[in-house]
């Protein structure tokens, strides 16, 4: 500990801080009983009160529990709908635990010096806590290169398999959505992907790959989008009509409209000549026509996960992260075992 110059001035949360060298939010949980302290840092803790005559007064109860409490929480300009789901879980849990939310906003794919700016502003904040996550390889550069004061969540929203085993760190919902294709005797898929940068379009496309090559096919046919039906329904019309696809795996449920679209207008029957199956299970999937198969995430409980994980690390670090919900295969008229004649 650094002894603390006599400027006869009262020492505060933070002097207390600094002299038992851990962050003044600890020093807050041990002014106010609440949360997990290590016994050995609450000692720390504890003894800085007494060496610097520390005295609780109206300023100091104000740093030492601000009203209201603020979580800082990265924002994507996007038009994902997921976004917006997310971050509703993610306000509704950190409301019941009286926080509020501090969105700072970056661009996904913009410069990421400028990511990197953007994140030094929550930095220069009176945050608790950090939510955020990396959805392209710009963001997660950007938060590499960032050194918080506060703690950090990391959220995957339950898109990265954490369980044991060969695809620990991959795309649960690729998974899903690849053996069902395969269950049903598929053995030429394509694969409509999402952008170039983005971490979910890398790891389904990735997951695509590897189950194919496990199961001895070849990957029929890869075509990029940008997450829009638009691109969904441009990226079928590239689409090989002789190389006898059976199937479409497709990275998200607004690209795979624009390819029943597409396929539809080239005269090829929904699931009858190809099955298409999508990830998400947004809203609008139940009205595709057909219907389409897709990936269930609970957006907004995966929000609400987060938020309590880093509530949990700001207020009692030693307990393990909640579970995500785990993604599950919502199976409707896209999909059908391959006919025995494919027509072009």
């Amino acid at each position: 500990m650094a002894a603390k110059a006599d400027t006869g001035k009262p020492a505060t949360i933070y002097d207390v801080a600094r002299f038992a060298g851990v962050s003044h939010q600890t020093v807050s949980r041990v002014l106010r009983g609440v949360g997990s302290t290590r016994p050995e840092t609450r000692e720390r803790v504890l003894a800085a009160l007494e060496a610097l005559h520390y005295r609780p007064n109206a300023a100091a109860r104000e740093l030492a529990w601000p009203r209201p409490r603020r979580i800082g929480v990265v924002g994507y300009e996007t038009f994902e709908s997921s976004t917006s789901k997310v971050l509703k879980g993610v306000n509704r849990v950190a409301t019941e635990a009286g926080y509020v939310l501090d969105i700072v906003t970056v661009d996904p794919l913009g410069d990421v010096d400028e990511i990197v700016r953007r994140l030094s502003a929550i930095n220069s904040s009176d945050v608790a806590g950090l939510l955020a996550t990396s959805p392209t390889s710009r963001v997660r550069e950007a938060l590499e290169r960032s050194v918080f004061r506060m703690p950090v969540f990391l959220d995957v929203n339950g898109e990265v398999d954490l369980r044991p085993g060969p695809y620990r760190g991959t795309s649960r919902a690729a998974q899903i959505a690849m053996r069902h294709l395969l269950e049903l005797g598929h053995t030429r898929i394509a694969h409509v992907a999402g952008p170039t940068g983005w971490d979910s379009a890398a790891n389904r496309e990735a997951v695509y790959r590897t189950l194919l090559e496990e199961h001895g096919l070849e990957s029929s046919e890869v075509v990029r989008g940008d997450w829009s039906a638009a691109s969904g329904h441009r990226a079928a019309r590239l689409l090989p009509g002789d190389a006898g696809i059976t199937a479409v795996f497709v990275a998200n449920d607004r690209m795979a409209l624009g390819v029943i679209r597409a396929l539809a207008e080239r005269g090829v029957r929904v699931p009858e000549e190809v099955s298409v199956v999508g990830v998400d299970d947004i809203p609008e999937a139940a009205f595709f026509c057909p219907p389409l198969t897709t990936v269930h995430i609970d957006f907004a409980a995966g929000g609400e996960v987060a938020a309590r994980s880093l509530i949990s690390l700001i207020e009692r670090p030693d307990e393990p992260p909640p579970l995500y919900p785990e993604s599950r295969l919502v199976e409707r008229q896209s999909t059908a075992p391959p006919a025995l004649v494919v027509h072009p």
